[in-house]
């Protein structure tokens, strides 16, 4: 296991050489390693060649400040991408001293570093010595910097801002109830008394103490298709208490920059109309919005109606264009029997077919080997339930209401 001798070591100049030279050579990784181990020990090696790898896995995540950043494996997964992060930070006031709690790696450290000071803080020095380099490529290191400290020892003063990202495998295994986080809500109270205004980043499925859904806004946040965090904003950081947010954060060119941000704000109580067939549109949601349980209240909303109960998909017979709704044009409606499916799509000369699945077991990957497709076309199909029957919903994807191609070339 790396110490913190071998990570000083790996943030030096002999290593950012050998970095840079690994990572626009094009050789496998097991070739590359061959050549390191006859200048370098085992341990050296392996640490060029594994950051070399999470280099260019973390430019999904960081863009193009990946190639100068440093990760462990397990950081980089729960490291929050820099575009959500800057979306977070961008909810706080310029130059407002913050604190962020369990920084790990900096993810969301740099963005805050970016709008004003701030302080990471971390149990783990060889974290702390990563998210210190983090902010050194980010040149924020003169005004922000991260300090070693278990973080029950350490609060805020009055009138600052902190953000927490809780330790969620305390006990071993990942959770998602609070009581198993470290620290967990007692403390985070006690943060409360202290400094009224801060920032809890959860996963998605976590429930909150009750009190909290009054007190606080709960947000869900989508980045990549993927909702992987939620957000409890506290004290005069809640600009929606009581109720619930869905926000979906898209990438911009430049990691930089300000992200696209759409959000929609609702009751988790509301329920969806229930619709007995399929329009002329369906509607894909976005998973921040399940994650929130607002597909109701995005559905009246918007004046759609659902094929099923929350899970499904919505529908209408006039076009939605909304943020938080992937639409498809309806092109036929199917009974889902892999047979007469398979004979309908030949006759259409649809070889290449996006498959998608609410409410139903059915896998998509096995589906297709068994459809056999043949042709030039692109098609959407979306699997459902209508009713008691199960269903395929032969589609084309809408963008700003004009069908397209399903797929890209």
């Amino acid at each position: 296991m790396s110490d913190l001798a071998d990570y000083a070591w790996l943030t030096g100049n002999t290593a950012a050489l050998l970095l840079e030279e690994c990572l626009v050579d094009q050789a496998p990784l097991h070739r590359q390693l061959q050549r390191l181990r006859k200048v370098l020990s085992p341990q050296q090696a392996g640490l060029v060649i594994e950051l070399t790898s999470l280099r260019r896995r973390a430019e999904t995540k960081f863009g193009r400040l990946a190639s100068k950043m440093f990760f462990t494996e397990l950081a980089l997964q729960q490291a929050t991408d820099l575009w959500t992060a800057s979306y977070k930070a961008s909810r706080l006031k310029n130059d407002q001293p913050v604190h962020d709690y369990c920084c790990g790696l900096g993810g969301d450290l740099m963005a805050l570093a970016r709008r004003g000071p701030a302080v990471g803080w971390d149990r783990s020095a060889e974290m702390a010595h990563l998210a210190t380099a983090n902010l050194d490529v980010l040149g924020a290191s003169e005004h922000s910097q991260v300090r070693v400290q278990e973080i029950e020892a350490m609060a805020p003063l009055p009138g600052e801002v902190w953000h927490l990202d809780p330790d969620r495998r305390s006990s071993g295994r990942r959770s998602t109830q609070m009581e198993w986080h470290s620290p967990g809500p007692e403390f985070i109270e006690h943060l409360r008394k202290i400094a009224p205004d801060g920032v809890l980043k959860l996963a998605p499925a976590a429930e909150v103490p009750e009190p909290w859904n009054q007190e606080a806004e709960r947000e869900w946040i989508s980045w990549n298709r993927q909702c992987r965090q939620q957000v409890v904003w506290f004290g005069a950081l809640a600009q929606q208490s009581c109720l619930r947010r869905a926000t979906v954060v898209t990438k911009t060119a430049n990691c930089l920059e300000d992200p696209r941000v759409h959000s929609f704000v609702g009751q988790s109580t509301t329920r969806a109309p229930q619709g007995s067939q399929v329009e002329e549109y369906i509607y894909d949601i976005d998973p921040a919005v399940r994650a929130a349980g607002l597909t109701g209240a995005l559905a009246r909303d918007q004046n759609l109606v659902a094929l099923q109960k929350e899970s499904g998909y919505l529908t209408s017979a006039i076009f939605c264009g909304h943020p938080l709704l992937t639409g498809f044009q309806v092109l036929d409606v199917l009974p889902l029997r892999v047979k007469s499916l398979s004979s309908f799509l030949r006759k259409q000369s649809i070889g290449r077919l996006e498959i998608k699945k609410r409410g139903i077991e059915t896998d998509p990957e096995q589906l297709r080997q068994k459809l056999k497709l043949q042709g030039e076309e692109s098609r959407t199909l979306l699997l459902t339930r209508l009713g008691e029957r199960e269903i395929a919903i032969l589609a084309q994807r809408c963008l700003d209401g004009v069908t397209g191609s399903s797929l890209k070339d």
